[in-house]
């Protein structure tokens, strides 16, 4: 623990010393490794370009010189571009992957953009970051509103079935209502047909009672009686044919004319009954 101790008390006083003095650390982008301590920056005149470049020199952590262009020569802008991605009073941070300063290929460069430009794609991560958050949050509310649209469709069609179901047996119940509203029309009809004959029959049965009465009390009655009875009529009779001028008759009948008269007015009762009977049927018939 205590040679710990040392060895950072010692680092922090050799950074401490290395920022108070004019050498950098040489750090290369890729990686962040650390290639060496810069220890001049020095100006080289180029005739292939007309122009000063700026050359980094220093030594390696395993004790080697190196000497490497801090620009680059880009073929494609024709331009000379700065190398240099970070320096502070610590360290210097080159693009360059290597020492070679010929090796002007895209893959010994790895370029570090500035704290600015940084935010900058920063703020752009995170707006697409949230745009997409809120493409899943809509898609979520998509997915759920199609659900819901499916379960009232479901909905709607098992109602829609009800429906036409429902109608079916109202159709099929109107059906049924007008045959069993035509089929009561006909048993009104029939009913009204049958009192009719029934009030038909009861109308022959009161002829045939009374009648029957009227012979039931002709019948038993007795000879005396009919011919008392016979006779006020025969008086009757006499009076009104008298009245006429036809009074043809005697004064005085036998027994035997008075029982032929008996059975020619139950004769004739019996005529009027059959004649009363044939009449209704006669008239039903017609």
């Amino acid at each position: 623990m205590q040679k710990e101790l040392r060895f950072v008390l010692l680092a922090k006083d050799i950074l401490g010393q290395l920022r108070k003095s004019p050498y950098l650390l040489f750090v290369r982008a890729r990686g962040l490794e650390v290639a060496g301590i810069l220890t001049k920056v020095e100006l080289k005149y180029d005739p292939g370009w007309g122009v000063m470049r700026s050359w980094a020199k220093g030594i390696t952590l395993d004790g080697k010189k190196f000497e490497e262009p801090l620009d680059r020569k880009n073929q494609r802008t024709g331009e000379l571009e700065d190398l240099i991605q970070m320096k502070n009073d610590l360290l210097l941070v080159t693009a360059r992957n290597s020492s070679d300063p010929d090796d002007e290929n895209n893959d010994n460069f790895q370029y570090l953009m500035n704290p600015h430009s940084v935010n900058e794609v920063k703020d752009q991560l995170d707006g697409v970051k949230e745009k997409d958050r809120i493409i899943r949050d809509l898609e979520k509310r998509l997915k759920q509103s199609l659900q819901k649209q499916d379960m009232y469709m479901s909905m709607a069609n098992s109602a829609e079935s009800e429906i036409n179901s429902l109608r079916e047996r109202v159709r099929n119940l109107s059906e049924r209502l007008a045959e069993q509203t035509q089929r009561a029309e006909e048993y009104k009809r029939q009913l009204k047909e049958l009192q009719i004959g029934l009030l038909r029959e009861e109308s022959k049965l009161d002829e045939k009672l009374k009648t029957s009465e009227k012979l039931g009390t002709l019948e038993g009655k007795d000879s005396a009686d009919l011919i008392l009875e016979a006779a006020k009529k025969q008086a009757q009779a006499r009076e009104e044919l008298d009245k006429i001028g036809m009074g043809g008759l005697t004064s005085y009948a036998t027994k035997t004319d008075l029982e032929k008269l008996k059975d020619e007015i139950v004769l004739a009762l019996k005529e009027k009954s059959v004649e009363k009977k044939e009449k209704p049927e006669e008239e039903g018939k017609k």
